[in-house]
């Protein structure tokens, strides 16, 4: 797909259209909360249901159907596109080709959601309205995704997962556990992942001179379970551990580490010792020639081929 800045304008598939819809209403719905007795137990709910879905997004979504940075089965493979489908956030495919797009031109004019190009509001949330970007199912540089019909069937209809999640928390709570277990944690999780998109290229520091904006913010990498380190992450992107240093928690990391010791996933790619021994960033004299590891070139030659 050619870069955003360049699109013409097209209509919206019917079920985009749709999409969209229920994206407003899911909005309006988090009203309901003011209209239902709270309790602890909803509560529970909706963190557990918040920390489900976005592990899904960052181990699932973003660590392993994006940058490919560990291996697992074909099995733990769809159901990771599963739980990752029922965070409102559109299929693996079409998640990753999106992604993939953002680091092809970080910051630059073929970045879809870019806060230094077209500002917050538009990389937080006005990027997923704009009728020029991003173009369904592209298909360009997910080629090792569209290897597998059970990846390309959740991404075809990944509005199953998403009722099925809402009909289980009914059947949890009724209608207090849809709201509190379905909408808000849908909510929560959306705009958490976004702040990422928006955020972390405007607020935090700089370890690597990256030519981008991305950013290392501790708060938003509690929120997001370790994605706030996005300086690290846009410097050694098929690394699956984002928080470089002990003291940069980094939760989905944690997890994949165990699973590893489980045998669920292998192979979970570490940042190089060279990269976490450079602590500071580069002077800024040396800003302008400062690249991404030479492995993760190579890694994005990889997988934007979709080999």
């Amino acid at each position: 797909m050619s870069s955003s800045a360049t699109l013409p304008s097209r209509r919206f598939t019917p079920m985009e259209h749709v999409s969209n819809a229920l994206f407003v209403a899911m909005h309006a719905a988090v009203l309901l909360v003011f209209f239902i007795p709270f309790s602890w137990k909803l509560l529970a709910l909706a963190i557990g249901s918040y920390g489900l879905r976005m592990w899904a997004v960052t181990a699932g979504y973003h660590r392993y159907f994006a940058h490919r940075s560990y291996k697992t089965s074909r099995t733990w493979q769809l159901v990771l596109a599963v739980l990752g489908a029922t965070a409102m956030q559109n299929g693996p495919i079409w998640w990753a080709s999106v992604h993939r797009r953002h680091h092809k031109d970080s910051d630059g004019p073929g970045d879809p959601h870019s806060p230094l190009r077209r500002g917050f509001w538009y990389a937080h949330l006005g990027w997923v309205f704009d009728r020029s970007v991003p173009k369904p199912h592209d298909e360009s540089n997910v080629r090792d995704l569209m290897r597998y019909p059970e990846l390309r069937w959740v991404d075809r209809h990944e509005w199953v997962p998403l009722v099925g999640y809402a009909v289980a928390c009914f059947a949890i709570g009724a209608v207090p556990g849809l709201v509190w277990g379905f909408v808000v944690s849908t909510v929560a999780v959306f705009h958490a992942t976004m702040l990422i998109n928006s955020l972390a290229h405007l607020w935090g520091s700089r370890r690597y001179a990256t030519p981008d904006g991305s950013r290392n913010n501790p708060l938003l990498a509690a929120l997001t379970f370790g994605e706030g380190w996005h300086n690290n992450h846009h410097f050694c992107m098929s690394s699956a551990r984002q928080g470089f240093f002990w003291w940069e928690i980094d939760l989905s990391y944690y997890t994949l580490k165990l699973l590893s010791w489980l045998g669920v996933v292998w192979d979970v790619r570490e940042p190089p010792a060279s990269v976490t021994s450079r602590r500071h960033p580069s002077p800024p004299s040396a800003r302008r020639r400062s690249r991404p590891h030479p492995r993760d070139r190579r890694m994005t030659a990889r997988v934007i081929g979709g080999a």
